[in-house]
């Protein structure tokens, strides 16, 4: 019999998901698809139905006490939430956050590297980052900012789901110890916590040289998207 997920990483892109996967991926008590990409399947391929789902991405399933997915998307798509809550009663619900202003170049400089996301083949450059504040770059923004907000999605999040149902960490402690982190994320999902993954020791989406360096993120937007979430933050 082909099983639903009882947790779902649903964000923030740029956090060390990946790592956080490859975690869960080694823990024999921890079941989790084969890819590290975003399964999405509460956004992009609902209509499949919930069959095809457990059919694409459960059906190896043998017996682990905690059956997950990865998926960036949720957190910041409000129908994915409800459909969630609808369909998987008493899902848990994980998430890593981190400096916003840092998760911006981050995933603007990722898309550089890849060409992808914002690529122009004709110019053969990305859109400049400067793009996502000016004034017709609305698109840009909620690409590559409106993820950020943190309050705002954990507003959803939280009337969707008890609080003690979700688990909300920070990149920082993940960084600066990981085998700590992982250890309180296999306590939560009620795995064994003592178990320690090969990839414990390993730099996670490690950010300090690019961002800081003098190809980084340029002082002046870095000081303008301050501003923009400084609202966020407080909230």
């Amino acid at each position: 019999m082909r099983v639903l997920p009882n947790f779902l990483h649903i964000g923030a892109p740029k956090c060390a998901s990946g790592w956080l996967w490859r975690v869960c991926k080694e823990h024999p008590e921890i079941y989790v698809p084969e890819s590290p990409d975003n399964v999405n399947f509460f956004t992009v391929h609902y209509h499949r139905g919930l069959d095809w789902y457990k059919k694409s991405y459960f059906a190896a399933v043998g017996g682990q006490k905690a059956v997950g997915e990865f998926s960036n998307s949720y957190m910041m798509f409000e129908p994915a939430l409800q459909r969630i809550a609808r369909d998987l009663p008493g899902v848990r619900l994980t998430l890593t956050l981190r400096n916003p202003v840092e998760r911006v170049w981050l995933q603007w400089a990722h898309s550089h590297l890849k060409k992808k996301y914002g690529w122009d083949p004709d110019q053969g450059r990305m859109v400049p980052l400067a793009r996502i504040l000016h004034h017709h770059g609305h698109q840009w923004f909620r690409m590559w900012v409106e993820p950020g907000f943190y309050a705002l999605h954990l507003g959803r999040i939280f009337r969707l789901f008890p609080r003690e149902r979700v688990l909300v960490t920070l990149y920082d402690d993940l960084a600066a110890d990981n085998a700590a982190y992982a250890r309180r994320y296999f306590e939560w999902l009620g795995v064994d916590p003592s178990f320690r993954p090969a990839i414990i020791g390993v730099t996670a989406n490690a950010d300090r040289g690019t961002i800081d360096g003098p190809h980084g993120l340029p002082a002046e937007i870095r000081a303008e998207l301050r501003l923009v979430y400084r609202e966020e933050i407080e909230r």
